[in-house]
């Protein structure tokens, strides 16, 4: 086969195989402990196990502080509040939306991030900046990672006035439409949803609605959110990220919700915050509720922790919900994970070498990713790195 590279004594599971990578896709995929040959195009992985990588479905790739001067924080009272905090430390930092998109991206390559869905912050004060700046980077990064961008309105849709920017911000090529807790702080929930769902049609977008709002007031927004998708013609195409509501009410309501979202395929995100209830992921999956997660918060405003690692991120899910069987904690990897976790011929080549005894185990036990390949050639890891 012409054009082809090997990535040799891989660990899938117990055993060791050779994967051969042609145009990106794995070409053949056989058991074989073979070394690289002399003159052979390709990588040794030298017993190192495969996994797929990592699918970060909630950032903020322009509002992190990373290589900024410490910035003191204040607990969070009201969402107002810490908005207007935000926008004055915003307003401090001195490096550019570019340089901070960069810098996080770069780190969460070497976590084994190959797919990343930021929301980029949109407002009538900040106009299309970060907007223009995000999609630059994604342009620079399009032969490492795939980048989905969410245009949001932080200071709220209808609070800001944001619908002409926001109709500006999917001209320019944002694929979600954001919004902020419809009811609770733009106190508009049938209007924010009106004007979400009508932004998503006219520019057939997706749609990503952050929602914090709390019990029975969250709980309402998001069925109300799966009857706009099913109204729109959006179902599969939906998410509400964070919904911490559906940590707060009881199991009958989440068991009489779910399966409007099931039907719907409105997904939920979450980041699993420790400081507050969560979406309860296993009962919602039992439900047949797409779960995904995200980092969220990396040294930003809102929180001075986050590195920006999303298997770290998955370890966490597996202990704080106290999953230690096999199942449990493969189970964990499947909502932080970009691909199968067994090769298919096929199947695009991108995944991750890492030092464990299993995936259950680096779940468990997040180790350094050595190598880390997006369509067939590494781009980033320690060995890589060692290896430039």
């Amino acid at each position: 086969m012409s054009g082809i590279g090997y990535v040799r004594r891989v660990r899938i599971g117990s055993e060791l195989y050779s994967l051969a990578i042609q145009e990106g896709k794995f070409a053949e995929i056989e058991r074989s402990d073979a070394p690289l040959a002399a003159g052979e195009t390709g990588w040794d992985a030298q017993g190192l196990l495969y996994t797929p990588t990592m699918a970060d479905m909630h950032c903020h790739l322009d509002k992190h502080f990373i290589g900024e001067g410490w910035r003191s924080r204040k607990r969070i009272d009201t969402l107002p509040n810490q908005l207007r905090r935000e926008q004055e430390l915003l307003a401090e930092l001195e490096g550019d939306v570019a340089s901070r998109a960069r810098t996080l991206l770069n780190r969460m390559l070497s976590y084994g991030t190959t797919r990343v869905r930021t929301h980029v912050d949109v407002d009538p004060d900040i106009g299309l900046r970060h907007l223009e700046a995000v999609l630059r980077v994604r342009e620079e990064y399009r032969d490492r990672m795939d980048i989905e961008i969410v245009a949001f309105p932080q200071q709220g849709l209808i609070r800001s006035g944001s619908m002409a920017v926001m109709r500006e911000a999917m001209g320019m090529g944002a694929e979600y439409v954001g919004a902020v807790d419809p009811a609770g702080l733009d106190r508009s929930l049938e209007p924010c949803l009106d004007g979400v769902f009508e932004l998503a049609s006219e520019y057939d977008a997706g749609v990503d609605i952050h929602l914090h709002d709390p019990g029975h007031l969250g709980l309402y927004t998001i069925d109300r959110i799966a009857d706009y998708t099913v109204q729109s013609g959006k179902q599969g195409r939906v998410a509400v990220s964070h919904a911490w509501a559906l940590g707060e009410v009881g199991e009958g309501e989440i068991r009489g919700l779910a399966p409007k979202l099931s039907d719907s395929g409105v997904a939920i995100i979450t980041s699993v915050p420790i400081d507050r209830q969560m979406p309860p992921v296993a009962l919602l999956d039992e439900l047949g509720v797409q779960v995904m997660l995200g980092t969220d918060n990396v040294l930003d405003a809102w929180s001075p922790f986050g590195s920006g690692d999303l298997l770290e991120r998955a370890c966490r899910l597996a202990e704080r919900s106290y999953w230690v069987e096999d199942e449990q904690l493969l189970g964990a990897y499947r909502y932080a994970s970009a691909g199968s976790t067994v090769p298919s011929v096929g199947e695009a080549a991108t995944f991750m070498l890492v030092e464990a005894m299993n995936l259950q185990h680096a779940v468990a036990a997040p180790p350094a990713r050595e190598w880390v390949f997006y369509g067939g050639r590494p781009v980033a890891g320690r060995k890589y790195e060692q290896s430039c």
